[in-house]
């Protein structure tokens, strides 16, 4: 299904004329909108990155290093950060992967609820 999903959108961008980036960075932007509904829990700084050899899904939760934390889902602690990066600093942004289990369900479902907005 992977590879499936990196020709569905190399087909696409040779059809559209745009460069495969172009393509990625859209889906990665529609993915991490799903994402945010199905991960609400998390938080809603959510970041997508697929793998253009690959076809993988990768969902990172986006946190900002601060001294207090006022907002768990959008904020973490020095400490709590150099668990994940030994050298951050107070201000970084810090990703942390939280990919669900259904991430691939997920990203094979975005085409087709593309092609059904369309036909509306």
């Amino acid at each position: 299904m992977k590879n499936e999903f990196i020709q569905a959108i190399t087909q696409l961008a040779a059809e559209k004329n745009l460069p495969k980036e172009v393509v990625l960075d859209a889906v990665e932007a529609a993915l991490a909108s799903a994402f945010k509904k199905e991960l609400a829990h998390i938080g809603s700084n959510i970041a997508v990155k697929v793998s253009p050899t690959t076809g993988d899904v990768m969902v990172y939760a986006v946190k900002q290093v601060v001294e207090e934390v006022e907002d768990d889902k959008a904020e973490m602690t020095l400490d709590q950060a150099r668990e994940v990066n030994p050298q951050a600093v107070i201000g970084d942004t810090i990703s942390i992967e939280t990919t669900p289990m259904n991430a691939g369900r997920i990203a094979a479902a975005l085409p087709r609820r593309h092609v059904v907005e369309r036909r509306l």
